[in-house]
């Protein structure tokens, strides 16, 4: 049934009127519809819940229980406002979209676009990480970043129009390595964000909120066989329909291009992630399974 025809026909029949309905509103209010239907999820949508609250316990253990079940309920709106808001944001021209938009740390990709090998952009599912890409591609050129496509093909093709504006493109997850080397090699722009869970087949345990998570090794790999630099950078929603992003100093890789190496990289790419998740948990998508039990 997941990849029935008329299960992704169903699903774009209902998602083409809200499109259309977040698109003519204004935008602040698209953002506040999409809150409000994140919290009616958070009612219904049980099963996610019971995730959300489960990795919230073993994540801030020290909170007490209905600290977490705001943090969840909060994270649910939170998701909801990013999906609308995403949506709504595609009225945009690039002028408009400078206009809503604070950009904070230019100079830290600046430096590492400086050294000529290539930088790999690292994020996470945190705040408004659709808005990243946008804007780096309108402040210093294109990137390429990694997604797996949408089950439903109809659905997919409105998110790879989204994600491919300005110059930008999306390369599907499966097989795009050999791709990732080609651009950092050009000296291109690569968008990775590895804080989701990945097969064991494919990732390593490093410590994710005090807990060993399945993580993929790949941005390490591509830094240290190609040089390329490591920018973290931040997405997130202010008032009045507005966005932030803070683009970080780029990360010293000092390790050997081996196993450990890879390793360790990956831990600190993940505590890099983790360090800004904690002021604001609430702004993370806590609605997966991170971790093994």
């Amino acid at each position: 049934m997941k990849n029935s025809p008329l299960r992704h026909r169903i699903e774009y029949a209902a998602y083409w009127p809200v499109s259309r309905l977040l698109r003519g509103l204004p935008h602040a209010a698209s953002r506040r519809l999409g809150a409000a239907l994140g919290a009616a999820a958070s009612r219904v949508d049980g099963r996610r819940r019971r995730i959300a609250l489960d990795n919230l316990a073993h994540a801030f253990p020290e909170l007490a229980a209905r600290q977490r079940r705001r943090l969840a309920a909060a994270c649910f709106r939170h998701v909801g406002a990013s999906f609308c808001d995403a949506v709504s944001a595609t009225r945009f021209d690039p002028v408009e979209l400078c206009r809503h938009v604070t950009l904070v740390g230019l100079e830290h990709l600046a430096a590492a676009e400086a050294r000529g090998r290539g930088v790999i952009v690292l994020s996470a599912h945190y705040g408004n990480w659709e808005i990243v890409p946008p804007i780096v591609a309108l402040a210093r050129g294109p990137m390429a970043s990694v997604g797996r496509p949408a089950d439903n093909p109809w659905i997919d093709r409105e998110i790879q129009t989204l994600r491919g504006r300005l110059g930008n493109r999306s390369i599907p997850k499966r097989g795009a390595v050999r791709e990732l080397f080609r651009i950092l090699g050009e000296g291109g722009r690569v968008g990775l964000l590895i804080d989701q869970r990945v097969r064991p087949s494919e990732g390593i345990d490093v410590p994710f909120f005090g807990r060993p998570a399945l993580t993929s090794p790949i941005v390490a790999r591509l830094a240290l066989r190609t040089g390329a630099a490591i920018v973290p950078a931040f997405g997130d929603h202010l008032p009045g329909g507005r966005y932030r992003v803070d683009i970080l100093p780029a990360l010293e890789v000092a390790e050997a291009d081996d196993e450990a190496g890879a390793r360790e990289l990956t831990r600190r790419c993940l505590a890099a992630c983790e360090a800004v998740i904690r002021r604001a948990p609430e702004r993370w998508l806590w609605l997966h399974r991170r971790w093994r039990h």
